[in-house]
């Protein structure tokens, strides 16, 4: 094969600061310069980020090296610097690149689970690798995220002196987080949270169905336009925006109980 075409895939060229100057002179001697960004719901992308940073620092975190952010603090102070990071702004700075031929959105809920599937074998048109996905050859572990709220409780209880738990291994937290949630379900109480203010979320909603309207409005419509879209979005409100208040929850010694009988202490 004579074929000169490379495929570069990197997280990092969705930085708001990214260097093009640079980038432009590592691509020079490639003409035809294309550019591929996925597109996510906010209401759905923003929780699975922060999934995806918080636990890679979770040692960091329970060694009390830093401070484990809420979901909520975490949306509250950086949302500006994360909407830059978002695919809608990436493929707008792409296409003020001179030396970018085309910028493709590809959205990630139109293809469902079978985005890379559609991007292998619709956009890139790469027969072998296409091929490969259909015979299963794909990686054996997902990008899946869970939900981090137990872990932080947990961690903030140990830092708390609440539990004496050694939590300096993955598999220490694992089963601890595991055994918290667990007598929480048994308690059969509504522990109080916090959740993400109003403004802030009716912001994100808005932008989404801006966003939704200029760049995928037959799709957008065929979900219901703003009302499809508000289904959607206040229902991972109600699952993903709103966190436990910790401070409340230990002041109130609502969980004193089970922290004393705490195994592994």
């Amino acid at each position: 094969n004579k074929s000169q075409n490379i495929l570069i895939v990197a997280e990092d060229f969705d930085r708001a600061k990214i260097d093009f100057d640079r980038l432009r002179f590592y691509l020079q001697p490639y003409k035809k310069i294309k550019v591929a960004v996925t597109y996510r719901r906010m209401h759905d992308w923003l929780p699975s980020w922060y999934n995806q940073i918080v636990d890679a620092y979770t040692i960091i975190y329970a060694k009390g090296e830093e401070m484990y952010p809420s979901f909520v603090e975490w949306l509250d102070t950086n949302y500006d610097e994360f909407l830059d990071a978002h695919g809608i702004r990436v493929a707008n700075r792409y296409r003020n690149q001179s030396f970018v031929e085309s910028v493709h959105l590809i959205n990630m809920h139109d293809v469902g689970k079978k985005t890379i599937e559609h991007f292998f074998c619709n956009h890139l048109k790469a027969r072998s690798v296409c091929q490969a996905i259909h015979e299963g050859r794909t990686p054996s572990k997902s990008n899946v995220g869970a939900d981090h709220d137990y872990e932080r409780f947990l961690i903030e209880a140990k830092h708390r002196g609440k539990i004496l738990n050694n939590l300096g291994k993955p598999i220490q937290i694992i089963q601890a987080e595991k055994y918290l949630k667990t007598k929480v379900e048994e308690m059969n109480t509504t522990l109080p949270k916090i959740c993400t203010q109003d403004a802030l979320l009716e912001q994100i909603f808005q932008r989404e169905m801006e966003n939704e309207k200029a760049f995928f409005p037959e799709w957008y419509e065929s979900q219901g336009g703003e009302k499809g879209l508000r289904q959607s979005f206040d229902a991972a409100v109600k699952k993903k925006f709103c966190i436990l208040d910790l401070d409340k929850i230990f002041d109130s010694g609502v969980m004193d109980s089970i922290f004393e009988d705490f195994p592994g202490g």
